[in-house]
């Protein structure tokens, strides 16, 4: 359910900004099944290289390979603390913001209430945020003095 959410609430504010997601939806569809991959499968805090690697192989894949630098940058920055600015910053920032809104309910990012209650009756939440919340308490207490190594600023 995360990946659609973020999925749709990227493409939401992208169109919010005054812009157009179609040219960019394979992008937003591959950060989305990825950003998180590595978190999942091999819970670790330290999933953002490997997750943005196997994105890059994905679209390599796929025959997309120029996307690999955007999809990683949407990756690499999904938990930047404060607004991302720089390169591709018309798919990363929205991407950061749908990725905070979705597992904290953050309001102000731009994704109205109704969108989001509508995106969690289609795509369930099914445990994901305690899954979240047991794989940082236990990554912290594997790893004290690296208790976030996901989070950039």
């Amino acid at each position: 359910g995360h990946v659609h959410r973020v999925y749709h609430y990227t493409r939401h504010l992208i169109l919010k900004n005054g812009g157009d997601p179609d040219p960019d939806d394979s992008a937003i569809a591959v950060a989305a099944a990825f950003h998180d991959l590595s978190f999942a499968t091999d819970q670790t805090l330290d999933y953002l290289p490997p997750s943005i690697a196997s994105a890059t192989e994905h679209l390599e894949t796929l025959g997309l390979a120029e996307l690999a630098p955007a999809v990683g940058r949407m990756i690499g920055f999904h938990h930047k603390l404060t607004p991302y600015r720089a390169e591709d910053a018309n798919l990363v920032e929205p991407f950061r913001r749908a990725d905070l809104v979705d597992l904290f309910a953050v309001p102000g990012v731009g994704v109205p209430f109704a969108l989001r209650r509508e995106a969690q009756l289609l795509y369930p939440k099914c445990g994901f945020r305690g899954f979240v919340c047991r794989t940082l308490l236990l990554g912290a207490l594997k790893q004290p003095w690296r208790p976030a190594p996901m989070l950039r600023w």
